[in-house]
């Protein structure tokens, strides 16, 4: 089922060297992104759904697109996470 995660956030972290990782609830990703590739991952993510996350242990991939965050466990791709978000008929987004 893919659904919109209303707890997904970046936080900043670092000193001297901001780095950007991705955050749902408890989760936190082990990625983090200087920067330049949040920056591009932004840009990307407008017209493209981005994989930001996944927790290989519960099958679950969180992603972004146009701004907002999703949550899915059924190995979705980034063309299913448009069409389903875009609204296509028959689909639904909870």
């Amino acid at each position: 089922m893919l659904r919109k995660d209303k707890n997904g956030k970046f936080v900043k972290s670092g000193t001297f060297s901001m780095k950007y990782q991705f955050s749902s609830g408890k989760k936190i990703s082990q990625t983090k992104l200087s920067k330049s590739k949040y920056n591009s991952l932004i840009q990307i993510q407008s017209l493209n759904p981005v994989t930001i996350m996944t927790d290989r242990e519960k099958g679950r991939t969180w992603w972004m697109f146009q701004g907002n965050f999703y949550v899915e466990n059924e190995g979705l791709t980034g063309d299913d996470i448009k069409a389903f978000t875009m609204g296509k008929p028959g689909n639904k987004t909870k």
